[in-house]
């Protein structure tokens, strides 16, 4: 197309630019339009609530931004209200801390004059233009109180204070007016300047703000304010770190004091509140080893808001984690002291050190753990325990401190362990319950909760003649739900015993009766035989539990049956049930054919204490069987009167007599509680056929009756028998000599010396002379106290040692008995004693030798 002469322009360009000013005008119109409806949209806002909220939720950010210019013109009609409402002013005050770019402090300044001002001295150090802006826009404000406007406007923010004094210094008498004003934002900004003022009426003012109402001015004035006056200052600040209520003005004190003051600042701890002691606690430094020192020293507080606060502070620095994982095995004062630290940790619930347990391989960390974890803590860490404590290699790493660690631990899991925790100790079980040691220690702390995985191990484990402590297996059984194993206990009875051991199904038998059940009776009465003779006695006492009608009724059926095991049984364990309405069955027994049966009726006579009956009953020492004379010469020597006694004596004098009824003879007379019966066997100790079985027989004799007989007896024997009497006692063991001094207590002068030379034999005054150095101080008192009363040479020995114990009750002790002894060899230890460092001992000493003069002289 030629548009003029010998121009010619292609059609399509000329379309294509007449579509392209279509659709910029199009554009323009559109956008125009978009912003008219924005602008009616935002002269609406300020009248309708709901809209307003609209708005806020589909304008935010920087969509909000783009259209400020919009809002600007709509604020300018209708006030600043939409800016606030819609957060366009926080927007601003976001990009202009964020790039301080002066395009929006324009802005801030054209609606907010009074915070567009606080901004240019808040970052007019930081631009140049902002001081020049403060310097444009203050003239155009009113005079009246605008620097309490302005300090209004900032609302407490921080800003440079001594830019601020540089710009309006001039009005030194309106900040000091601002210095007492109720509101903090206007106190806060005036002393922000004044602390930058020289006048020596603005440092009064700023002593006085230490104790503002504002935690903010505190804080403030904690950091920046300086003083000539450093032990003042120091003062001050330690008294804010102590006292002050508000956390962040302590937190400053500390800082303050660290950075500025640290060698000027001391603190009595001695002197402290438990309020003061908080605080400090809470402003601890993590760096500071003075201060671990602190909160260690108060772990152990009896307050346990004291300690909570130590205890965190430890946790954070990482000395409790130390602590823990630096436990030493065989150091008894440091375990004891590092247990003791930790516990109180754990008692304020700070136990994030016990995360180390997956860690560690340290015997006495693990020991720690467990027995922290046995009261609190968190309880996923017992599975950790747990793992590591029952597995192979520890086991192997740990050795001699192993049994120690092993108990701890499943006492933990028995107290707080989670389900994965009993679960790790039922394998546990069935690993090793042929261990006694783990097996003593897992079956009694089955806890009941985990009863459905605990009862099939314990099943398995009953079928297993190999469990080393099978009574403690029946024990944990009973604590357990009966519904749960009944019908397999009565299974393991009925089963054929070519099916399952004998051994087996005495434990199931032992368990079933145990448990008492009335609907069980007759299964227990014929079975009883699979019992031996003691435990058949032991179980009477689970018959008792029974209806006393029915199961009379039930053993006349059963002692009337041919079966001689089951009429054994029976009869055996009948005495100890009381119940005396089978006597004339059980007599009647004596003449059967049956041996064994003879041998329980005698048995059952003698348990039931039906002596008149025993008496007639001798014929039986001469049974041709002589098991049954050895049984029948027990039961006599035991129940029977002196008469039958007498006739035991004429068995162990004839000498045609085998030596088992002989044996049984001693036994009986060791099992009688009459003086006859200790006096025979006394005799008897020279036959060297039978001492072994006398010297047994009367180490049974530990009664203080008992006892005196026998020392009335060595005191008036020869040597040899002297010696055999001896060895009584020794077998006799601790009981005897708990008795003899018992006896020496009662100052008996015919038995004194006796008593004295038989505790010497059996070696008691060497173990008193070693108790000595024992560390517990009230044991070595006792030593001492025993020793004075043995008057002896030998006893003196012990006595030259306790006389230098450390512990003056125990020398206090040697005194007395000397006192009481009073032989001139002693005399050199009194000297001694008149020197003790103790005035007690020594004021105790003179009065001893005093006394000792005197009873001398009377002499």
């Amino acid at each position: 197309m030629e548009i003029l002469p010998g121009l010619i322009i292609p059609l399509w360009e000329i379309i294509l630019v007449i579509t392209a000013a279509t659709a910029l005008l199009l554009f323009i119109i559109i956008k125009l339009y978009l912003n008219y409806r924005f602008s009616k949209k935002c002269d609406r806002l300020c009248y309708n609530e709901k809209l307003m909220a609209d708005f806020k939720a589909q304008y935010t950010g920087k969509k909000l931004l783009h259209r400020t210019g919009l809002i600007e013109k709509s604020a300018i009609k209708h006030g600043t209200t939409i800016i606030k409402e819609t957060g366009l002013d926080k927007l601003w005050e976001e990009e202009l801390n964020g790039y301080l770019e002066t395009f929006y402090l324009k802005k801030i300044i054209r609606f907010f004059p009074e915070l567009g001002l606080f901004y240019c001295l808040k970052n007019g150090d930081k631009r140049k233009k902002y001081k020049r802006l403060y310097k444009k826009t203050e003239p155009r404000l009113s005079e009246n109180f605008l620097l309490k406007r302005i300090a209004a406007a900032g609302k407490g923010m921080d800003f440079n204070g001594k830019y601020a004094l540089s710009i309006v210094e001039e009005k030194l008498t309106e900040i000091f007016e601002m210095a007492v004003d109720p509101e903090w934002e206007i106190r806060f900004f005036a002393f922000k300047i004044l602390i930058h003022s020289e006048e020596e009426r603005a440092a009064r003012l700023l002593w006085e703000a230490f104790s503002d109402p504002s935690d903010k001015i505190r804080t403030m004035l904690s950091t920046e304010f300086i003083s000539d006056d450093k032990e003042k200052l120091v003062l001050t600040l330690t008294s804010l770190l102590l006292d002050d209520p508000a956390f962040f003005v302590r937190q400053a004190a500390r800082k303050r004091l660290d950075k500025d003051y640290s060698e000027l600042y001391q603190i009595d701890l001695s002197k402290l509140s438990k309020t003061q002691i908080i605080h400090l606690l809470g402003q601890l430094q993590k760096n500071s080893d003075k201060d671990e020192k602190i909160a260690f020293s108060y772990l152990t507080s009896e307050d346990l808001e004291i300690r909570s606060y130590a205890a965190l502070y430890l946790q954070k620095r990482g000395s409790l984690r130390k602590l823990f994982v630096k436990a030493v095995t065989g150091d008894k004062e440091g375990t004891a002291r590092t247990t003791e630290l930790l516990k109180s940790a754990c008692e304020v619930n700070t136990t994030l050190f016990l995360s180390e347990i997956n860690q560690t391989d340290n015997p006495a960390t693990l020991n720690l753990a467990a027995k922290l974890l046995k009261k609190t803590g968190d309880r996923s860490y017992i599975n950790m325990l747990a793992e590591k404590v029952f597995s192979e290699d520890f086991k192997e790493k740990a050795r001699e401190y192993y049994f120690e660690i092993y108990q701890k631990t499943v006492e933990c899991i028995s107290a707080r362990g989670t389900d994965k925790a009993l679960e790790l100790l039922n394998n546990e079980l069935l690993s090793n319950y042929k261990t006694e040691t783990a097996a003593s220690i897992i079956l009694p702390l089955l806890p009941l909760r985990g009863d459905a995985i605990f009862v099939p191990t314990l099943l398995t484990l009953l079928k297993n003649d190999d469990v080393p402590n099978k009574k403690l297996l029946r024990e944990t059984f009973e604590r357990f739900p009966v519904t749960l194993y009944i019908e397999d206990i009565v299974s393991f009875i009925k089963t054929p015993p070519t099916e399952l051991a004998i051994s087996i199904k005495k434990e199931a038998y032992k368990i079933l009766g145990e448990l008492k059940l009335s609907y069980c009776l007759q299964l227990v009465l014929e079975n009883m035989k699979l019992l031996d003779y003691q435990e058949q006695k032991e179980f009477a006492i689970i018959l008792k539990s029974y209806d006393e009608a029915r199961f009379i009724q039930r053993v006349h059926e059963v002692l009337e049956t041919c079966d001689s095991k089951i009429k054994t049984s029976i009869m055996n364990a009948l005495p100890a049930t009381g119940i005396k309405d089978f006597i004339t069955e059980i007599e009647a027994a004596a003449q059967d054919p049956d041996p064994d049966i003879r041998i329980a009726s005698i048995r059952s006579l003698g348990d039931f204490g039906e002596t008149q009956l025993l008496n007639k009953m001798t014929s039986m020492l001469r049974d041709p069987i002589e098991r049954v004379r050895k049984e029948a010469a027990k039961v006599i020597a035991e129940h029977g009167t002196v008469d039958a006694i007498k006739k035991l004596e004429e068995i162990l004098s004839d000498d045609n007599e085998v030596l088992p009824v002989k044996t049984a003879a001693v036994y009986g007379l060791g099992q009688s509680e009459k003086p006859e019966a200790i006096k025979i066997l006394v005799e008897y100790l020279e036959d060297a056929e039978l001492r072994k079985s006398v010297i047994t027989a009367l180490s049974r004799k530990t009664s203080e009756e008992e006892l005196k007989l026998l020392v009335e007896l060595f005191k008036d024997a020869a040597p040899q028998l002297r010696e055999y009497i001896a060895s009584v006692f020794k077998m006799m063991g601790s009981s005897c000599e708990t008795a003899i001094v018992n006896l020496l207590k009662e100052q008996n002068p015919t038995i004194k010396d006796s008593l004295a030379e038989i505790l010497l034999k059996i070696g008691y005054i060497d173990a008193l002379i070693v108790k000595l150095r024992h560390r517990k101080p009230a044991k070595r008192k006792k030593a001492a106290f025993i020793l004075a009363l043995i008057h002896t040479k030998e006893s003196f020995k012990g006595m030259l040692l306790a006389s230098r114990d450390p512990n003056s009750e125990v020398r206090v002790e040697v005194l007395k008995a000397l006192e009481k002894l009073n032989l001139p060899e002693y005399s050199s230890l009194l000297e001694e004693l008149k020197s003790d460092p103790d005035k007690r001992v020594r004021k105790y000493t003179l009065w001893v030798i005093e006394r000792l003069k005197a009873k001398n002289i009377d002499e």
